[in-house]
């Protein structure tokens, strides 16, 4: 027969063997179920460090941070992966050379617009008449 280690509110006592929860047994399980996603697991502890704060006032808050998250590994200190032949596609491609850049505006304002001999407020529309 498993025993439970659930904490038993509002002491936060282990209910499997009375030790502070979470104990030690019930740590290894957690690591155990949450392994492949310690993020998960961390937040995990964080909520349940924000439900004991209510009922544990006399514990201070490094010492419910210690309780419930001090055992965890801090972020980046799981398993290394190596990769053994080729890297994974899509990592380590460097960009390819930026060869010329192109105003998406289009030709520089600063240049003067060909001579057409018309102004501004003249249009090469037709007019009623038929004549341009």
């Amino acid at each position: 027969m498993t025993i439970a280690h659930i904490p038993a509110r509002p002491t936060w006592l282990c209910t499997g063997c009375r030790e502070p929860w979470p104990c030690q047994a019930k740590r290894d399980q957690l690591v155990a179920e949450h392994g492949d996603s310690p993020a998960a697991l961390r937040t995990m502890m964080a909520l349940r460090v924000a439900d004991a704060a209510e009922d544990l006032r006399q514990l201070g808050a490094d010492q419910l941070w210690t309780r419930f998250l001090g055992w965890l590994p801090a972020p980046g200190q799981g398993p290394v992966i190596r990769w053994v032949a080729n890297p994974p596609l899509g990592g380590h491609r460097r960009p390819a050379p930026v060869k010329e850049q192109i105003d998406p505006r289009g030709p520089s304002r600063t240049s003067p617009a060909p001579d057409s001999g018309l102004t501004r407020t003249q249009s090469r529309r037709r007019s009623p008449h038929g004549t341009s």
